[in-house]
């Protein structure tokens, strides 16, 4: 082995880097700017849980004529931890605020609890979860048993620590849904967006290096035929791609699901169409595969933070949630977990498909608008 050899190759490879300005500035500020927003995302503080309280239990009458409520000691104990914010509701508030996601779970407590607690009974509780996140109710029986071991006086012969049994109640998934059941939506999109991204990204980048683009421009073909052309073939396989990624993770992993397949595969179909066209598009600013694949960190990692991969795009700051909603994942996430997970129709998707075909539609034409003659 001779150094000298070795060394030159190693000094041409960082000479050609180097005269690249545009890797040397992917190479040294995306990081910056990808760790910094994923710092910045995961040190956010917890906005804790909303948990509604419907009180059905009116009470119990004293000997002295004063009225005592163990479901507004209730309250009282869960309003006083920090990670929760406690509003009483009715039942049917109670749910329509949960299917809204604007609570995390009620708890109802039904007539004649108090009663139960004054009387040492084993007193019960029902816990009603939104069903789209299995780690809510480990969260929410976390705080309730809390409260609870602070104890619910209702008076002398009340016991201090009453046993409480929990009867949970899903408005969507149920026992049978894991972690896995309800990040699966989620997934699904992500990789099917990936995997397409980076495919045709590469795929029409070589199209440009072996000259076919340079061929194809000389001919009377518009810019925007070729573009079509492309996406058509690119569209196939990747339609290919997202069918296996769907059917696999339904039929292999075994993901529990109430909604339509066949709408899924929509979402996920009008996704993928636009990630074609979006690397199409950013591929036509690439002069190598190295550059295609530095796209990444700049195009899907930002999405994957801030598309409800990671945290609810609601529990965002304001600034952020405005970016997500510019993202396609955003939507495609949306449409899943509510097709997947809450058992919704087109109609209930119907916005969150006309965005991600406006998204299609737009990188469709801006891969028409940026096609030129001068290639690598």
């Amino acid at each position: 082995m001779q150094p000298n050899r070795v060394f030159a190759i190693a000094r041409r490879l960082i000479s050609q880097i180097r005269r690249d300005h545009r890797s040397v500035g992917l190479i040294i500020l995306v990081p910056m700017v990808v760790m910094g927003l994923l710092g910045y995302i995961l040190r956010l503080e917890n906005q804790g849980l909303a948990i509604g309280i419907a009180a059905e239990d009116q009470g119990i009458l004293l000997p002295t004529g004063a009225r005592i409520s163990a479901a507004d000691r209730l309250m009282e104990l869960l309003g006083g931890r920090d990670e929760l914010q406690v509003n009483a509701v009715t039942a049917e508030e109670g749910e329509r605020l949960l299917r809204q996601g604007e609570l995390d779970a009620m708890v109802v407590l039904p007539e004649g609890f108090t009663q139960a607690v004054a009387q040492g009974d084993k007193p019960r509780l029902e816990l009603v979860l939104e069903g789209s996140n299995p780690g809510q109710k480990q969260a929410v029986m976390f705080a309730l048993t809390g409260a609870l071991a602070q104890g619910l006086s209702a008076g002398p012969t009340a016991a201090e620590r009453p046993s409480v049994e929990f009867e949970t109640r899903y408005i969507y998934g149920g026992e049978e849904y894991d972690f896995l059941d309800s990040f699966a939506p989620v997934y699904i999109a992500f990789f099917a967006f990936f995997f397409v991204f980076l495919l045709t990204g590469v795929s029409f980048l070589r199209e440009r290096s072996q000259g076919t683009m340079e061929r194809l421009l000389a001919t009377p073909v518009g810019r925007g035929e070729i573009v079509l052309g492309y996406m058509l073939g690119f569209g196939l396989f990747a339609l290919v791609q997202s069918a296996v990624v769907l059917l696999f993770t339904i039929y292999v992993l075994r993901i529990h699901h109430t909604g339509s397949l066949a709408l899924v595969f929509l979402v996920e179909a009008l996704l993928t169409v636009g990630a074609v066209n979006l690397g199409i598009f950013l591929s036509t600013y690439a002069r190598t595969e190295l550059q295609v694949v530095q796209f990444i960190p700049i195009v899907i990692v930002p999405q994957v933070l801030l598309s409800g991969v990671i945290l609810p795009v609601d529990s965002l700051p304001r600034v952020l949630r405005v970016v997500a909603s510019l993202m396609p994942l955003t939507y495609a996430n949306r449409a899943m977990t509510d097709v997947m997970i809450r058992g919704l129709g087109l109609a209930d998707v119907a916005a969150e498909l006309a965005v991600l075909l406006g998204f299609a539609l737009a990188a469709l034409l801006l891969s028409a608008l940026s096609i030129r003659r001068q290639f690598v």
